[in-house]
């Protein structure tokens, strides 16, 4: 009996052992397709100018540096949902085009607008906002309409449709700079008189900058989308999560975040 006790014992040791090992096995197995799955995921480059809030500007109030914005929640939205990571280029704005021809970037988002000369070169997403532009100036200007601008100084960012609005003002003199700071910069030292930028964007600086007034522009056809090379394979993928972000309403959540329900 006891030799009969000791052999089965081996056994039910043999066997334990078998078990735990394959449950070993199977965990190890587990995490060498999860970890090769994380590192199969495409690391795709996203240009941007982080100049422009709220659609995407650096957050200092961390020390993190990081840059947050609407445009920012909507890259990472549809990376999550296709499966992707990217990596952010921050540029001056009218160096973003550039960084799409020459493959230096995958994607740009970056309240883009999808212009005659840039579909040449790009191509765009559908649209995923209309924005309105605005005047700005100097508390007591009433500047309320571009042609009271005649023969005025006209800061803008450069590169960007504000430069071309500003052009089709008789007598004015246009002010290109490299971003929107910049541009209300010159506003408060009084080297220019006024200012066009995103309607927006004009919120956020006149709560920093209580010595200036906004006017909106009226409502165009103007829209923002994420700019690709020519003939990304990702343009449709991007379309389609872009849709599925309008139909159930995250579109329109991270826009009431950013800018609020009237943009809705």
């Amino acid at each position: 009996m006891t030799g009969k006790k000791k052999i089965l014992g081996i056994i039910v040791l043999a066997v334990f052992s078998m078990m735990l090992a394959a449950g070993c096995g199977g965990k190890q197995a587990a995490d060498q397709t999860k970890d090769k799955k994380s590192s199969e995921q495409p690391v795709l480059v996203m240009s941007t100018n982080a100049t422009f809030p709220p659609f995407e500007s650096v957050d200092m109030s961390t020390g993190s540096k990081e840059i947050i914005g609407l445009d920012i929640d909507i890259a990472n939205e549809i990376a999550k949902n296709l499966g992707f990571k990217y990596t952010v280029k921050d540029m001056a704005f009218a160096g973003i085009v550039g960084s799409i021809i020459d493959g230096r970037a995958d994607f740009a988002i970056s309240g883009m607008s999808p212009t005659p000369e840039r579909l040449k070169n790009m191509d765009f997403s559908d649209p995923y906002f209309y924005p309105r532009n605005a005047i700005v100036a100097a508390k007591g200007s009433n500047f309320t309409k571009l042609d009271q601008l005649t023969g005025k100084k006209i800061a803008v960012p450069f590169g960007t449709t504000y430069e071309n609005d500003a052009k089709k003002v008789q007598g004015a003199t246009v002010v290109p700079l490299d971003g929107s700071p910049a541009v209300i910069q010159e506003i408060n030292n009084k080297r220019v008189d006024a200012a066009i930028i995103d309607g927006a964007e004009a919120v956020e600086f006149l709560k920093k900058n209580p010595g200036l007034e906004m006017h909106l522009m009226p409502k165009t056809d103007e829209c923002f989308a994420i700019g690709f090379p020519k003939g990304s394979k990702w343009v449709e993928p991007f379309n389609q999560e872009l849709k599925k972000m309008q139909e159930n309403g995250k579109l329109d959540q991270l826009i009431v975040k950013w800018l609020g329900e009237e943009y809705k």
